[in-house]
C-alpha cells in the first residue's frame, strides 16, 4: 500500500491554487491516463521501430513525446485550459490512429475504451459525454463503413466479432464512466448543500442569540444600576436583604447570558481560512492591550527570538482568537493581586516553505490539580498525564481553543504547578520572503503626539452622552451625576457630530448600536475632524456587546476605552477619571 500511495503521489497536481478534492481527483485521473498513454504509445513506437515499420514508428514516438510534455506541464499547471484542449486533440488523434491502423501489441480494443473516462475527467461530464458519443460514431464509421470499403490504405481489417466486441466494450466503458461521474457529482452537490444549510443555520442562530443578548443586557444593566444606587441609600435590614437577593439573581442572569453567547461561538469553523502577511509581534501585542485597562493590576511581557521574521504568512485571525481565549482564561481564574503573564515565542523547526513556532505562556494563575477518579496507580503514567491535561483544559474552558490549534495539525500542552501555569502550543506559518529577522530591525523613534491633552477634573468636565434609549440615558446620568456636573445628551451618532462641531467636550460616552448613525461611524468622523484641529477627545464605548472581539472592534474604530453592560458605577467613574487625567 505504501508503494502504491507513493506511486500515486507522483501524479497528484503540484498546484499552488489549493484545489478542492473534487478538482484534485479528475486531475489525478488525467495525469494517470496521460502517463499510461505515453507508456503505451512509446512501447508501440519502439515495437514498430524494431519491426522496421518506420512509417508507424515515427508518428507514434512523436506522439509519445507530446504526451510526456502534457504530463509534465499539466501536473504543475492544473488550470491551464489551452493545454487541456491540446491534450484532448492529440489524444483523440492517437486513439483514432489505433482504431484505423490497429496495434502491434494487440490491445487497442482495450485501451481505446479508456477514451470516455479520460475525456470526461479532462473536459467535464457534459462536454466529455458529447465528445465520447461523437468518438463512438467515428469508430463505428471507421470499422463498419470505411473498413469494408477499403478506402484507407494499410488500415486494419476487423472481423464481425471484433467489430461487435470493439463497440460493445467502448459503450460499456462509456456507460460505466457516466454513471460514476453522475454519482460523484450528486454526492458533491449534496455535501455542498448540507454545508451551506449548516452554515446558514449557524449564522442565523448566532445572529439571533447575539440580538437576544443585546436586548437582555440593556434592561439588565438598568436593573443592576438601580440596585447599586438603592444599596447606597438608607435601608432597613429586611430591605437590604431583599436588595442583595435581587443583586445576586441579576449577577446570575448576567452569567447565564454570557454562557448562552459563549455557547453560540463554538463554531470556530466560521473563522476565515485566508492566509495573509502579518506582523506577529504587533498582532500579539495588540491582543495584550485589550486586557491592560481593567481594574486588576496586570503585568505583561512579550519576547520573540531573534531568528523569527517580522512578517509571516498565515491566518492572523486564528492567532488573535487563540490568544484572546488563552489570556481571558488565565486572567479569569487568576486570584492574585498582581496578575503576571509572560509570553515567549521561539522557532521550533524550519520545514520546507514552512516555519513552526513554539508559543510559551507563563502566568501566576494557579489551577487546582485534578484528581484521577480511577486512581493513578491503576493507569499508565502517560495516560494519567493525558487525562490530567484534558481536565486542565476543561477547568480553564479551553476546549474550543484546543480544537482551533489542533485543526492545523499542531498541539497544545498545559503544565501547572503550585505557583504558576505554563501553556505551550505550536503554530505553523509560511515565511514572507520580503521579511527580515527582528535582530536586523532598529526600534522606531518615538514621535510626540500631535495633539494636546490638558488635565481636567471630573467635577469640572463637560461630557457628551450618546445613547438612543431614554431609560439608558437616565441610568447612566444617575451613575455619574454626583461626580460630573455638566452632561449633555445626543440620541444618535449624527446628533453627536452636530453637537461636537459646536461645543468643546472633555469626554464622550458612546453607545454602539444606534439608528441613523452608529457609534463606530460617529467615532471615525470625529477622529477625521480632529486630524485637522490637532486635538483629541477621549471616547469610551458603553455597549451591551460584551466579548473581547467587540472591544477590539471599538478600539479599532478609534475609541479610547470600552465598558460593557451591565457594569458597576464605580468602574465607569474610574475610566472617566483615567481619560480626563
Amino acid at each position: 500500500m505504501k508503494l502504491l500511495n507513493k506511486f500515486l503521489s507522483l501524479f497528484k497536481p503540484d498546484n499552488k491554487d489549493k484545489l478542492e478534492l473534487e478538482e484534485q481527483t479528475p486531475m489525478l485521473i488525467n495525469n494517470l491516463i496521460n502517463f499510461f498513454l505515453f507508456c503505451i504509445v512509446f512501447v508501440e513506437g519502439i515495437v514498430c521501430l524494431r519491426n522496421e515499420k518506420i512509417i508507424y514508428a515515427i508518428p507514434l514516438l512523436s506522439l509519445s513525446l507530446i504526451f510526456a510534455f502534457h504530463f509534465v506541464y499539466l501536473s504543475r499547471n492544473s488550470r491551464a485550459r489551452s493545454i487541456k484542449n491540446s491534450l484532448f486533440f492529440f489524444s483523440s488523434i492517437t486513439f483514432l490512429y489505433f482504431v484505423v491502423y490497429g496495434s502491434s501489441t494487440g490491445i487497442n480494443i482495450i485501451w481505446t475504451a479508456l477514451f470516455p473516462p479520460f475525456i470526461m475527467a479532462l473536459m467535464g461530464i457534459k462536454r466529455g459525454t458529447v465528445f465520447s458519443l461523437i468518438f463512438m460514431l467515428i469508430i463505428a464509421l471507421v470499422i463498419l463503413v470505411l473498413n469494408d470499403l477499403e478506402i484507407i490504405e494499410s488500415a486494419k481489417e476487423y472481423s464481425l466479432i471484433e467489430k461487435i466486441v470493439f463497440l460493445s466494450f467502448y459503450f460499456l466503458f462509456f456507460i460505466t464512466t457516466y454513471a460514476i461521474h453522475s454519482t460523484y457529482t450528486e454526492i458533491i452537490l449534496r455535501k455542498e448543500r448540507r454545508v451551506l444549510d449548516s452554515q446558514n443555520f449557524t449564522k442565523t442562530q448566532e445572529e439571533l442569540i447575539s440580538k437576544l443578548s443585546h436586548q437582555i443586557r440593556t434592561p439588565l444593566s438598568n436593573i443592576t444600576g438601580i440596585i447599586d444606587i438603592l444599596e447606597k441609600t438608607n435601608l432597613n435590614d429586611d430591605q437590604r436583604d431583599y436588595i442583595n437577593t435581587i443583586h445576586a439573581s441579576s449577577n446570575n442572569l448576567v452569567n447565564v447570558v454570557n454562557s448562552m453567547v459563549a455557547a453560540s461561538k463554538t463554531n470556530f469553523n466560521q473563522i476565515p481560512d485566508e492566509e495573509v502577511s502579518f506582523n506577529l509581534y504587533s498582532t500579539i501585542n495588540n491582543t495584550i492591550k485589550l486586557f491592560q485597562d481593567e481594574q486588576d493590576k496586570k503585568k505583561f511581557s512579550l519576547s520573540l527570538s531573534a531568528d523569527i521574521p517580522t512578517n509571516l504568512i498565515g491566518n492572523s485571525i486564528k492567532v488573535k482568537q487563540v490568544f484572546l481565549n488563552l489570556l481571558n482564561s488565565l486572567l479569569k481564574y487568576n486570584k492574585s493581586d498582581l496578575k503576571t503573564v509572560n509570553i515567549e515565542v521561539s522557532r521550533k523547526e524550519l520545514l520546507p516553505d514552512k516555519i513552526v513556532l513554539r508559543f510559551r505562556i507563563i502566568s501566576n494563575t494557579i489551577v487546582p490539580i485534578p484528581k484521577s477518579e480511577l486512581g493513578e496507580k491503576s493507569i499508565h503514567s502517560s495516560d494519567v498525564i493525558h487525562l490530567n491535561r484534558s481536565k486542565y483544559i476543561n477547568q480553564l474552558d479551553l476546549g474550543i481553543t484546543k480544537r482551533i490549534i489542533e485543526m492545523d495539525g499542531n498541539s497544545i500542552d498545559i503544565i501547572p504547578d503550585s505557583v504558576k501555569t505554563v501553556i505551550e502550543f505550536t503554530a505553523t506559518f509560511k515565511e514572507n520572503v520580503k521579511s527580515q529577522s527582528i535582530e536586523n530591525i532598529k526600534p522606531p523613534t518615538k514621535q510626540a503626539e500631535n495633539y494636546f491633552k490638558p488635565v481636567v477634573e471630573i467635577a469640572e468636565s463637560n461630557i457628551l452622552l450618546v445613547e438612543d434609549n431614554f431609560s439608558n440615558q437616565q441610568i447612566i446620568i444617575l451613575y455619574i451625576k454626583d461626580e460630573v456636573k455638566k452632561i449633555e445628551v445626543a440620541f444618535n451618532g449624527k446628533e453627536a457630530l452636530d453637537k461636537f462641531g459646536k461645543v468643546k467636550y472633555d469626554l464622550i460616552l458612546m453607545d454602539v448600536q444606534m439608528p441613523i448613525m452608529d457609534g463606530f461611524k460617529a467615532t471615525e468622523k470625529i477622529r477625521q475632524i480632529e486630524k485637522s484641529t490637532g486635538t483629541h477627545t477621549p471616547i469610551i464605548a458603553v455597549t451591551a456587546n460584551a466579548f473581547p472581539e467587540d472591544k477590539e472592534k471599538c478600539l479599532a474604530s478609534g475609541m479610547d476605552d470600552y465598558i460593557s453592560k451591565p457594569f458597576q458605577p464605580e468602574d465607569l467613574i474610574r475610566k472617566i477619571k483615567k481619560h480626563l487625567s
